[in-house]
């Protein structure tokens, strides 16, 4: 094999390498947009967990905490994507349920670091049920 025909099969060969590199990397990962999906859902799991860390300690802080109807505009939070506010719920005077509309299924992209078992949800709008004299399942 002479220099000429050694550089074009060492080409072919490192460019075949970088292709199916890029291409398992996409196949693991997922694209770009799939990473932009997951990391709004990551977002979306933060903010409802304030909201939930925000009710509980204010509960904490109180006697006879009574669930509110509605949030305080200053513990509302917003949709990373839509910039609507997340969806609340009082079920009964200690329960309630922190909605949002999530891009992905976490038991199919799974968010990393994040404790799966307390926080998982379907693609779509879902709710978790929250009990305010408990403190919220940490994500991390």
């Amino acid at each position: 094999m002479n220099h000429s025909a050694f550089d074009r099969t060492f080409a072919t060969l490192a460019t075949v390498a970088v292709a199916a590199g890029a291409a398992a990397g996409f196949w693991v990962l997922g694209t770009p947009g799939q990473q932009r999906l997951i990391m709004s859902d990551r977002q979306r799991l933060e903010d409802l967990n304030a909201i939930a860390n925000t009710l509980y300690w204010q509960n904490q802080d109180q006697e006879e905490y009574v669930l509110p109807d509605t949030l305080n505009p200053d513990d509302q939070r917003q949709d990373p994507i839509t910039q609507e506010p997340y969806g609340y719920s009082k079920v009964d005077e200690s329960l309630y349920q922190l909605c949002a509309n999530f891009a992905t299924d976490s038991s199919t992209h799974k968010l990393a670091n994040a404790n799966n078992e307390n926080w998982q949800h379907p693609e779509g709008f879902h709710c978790f049920e929250l009990e305010i004299s408990q403190q919220p399942p940490s994500l991390y």
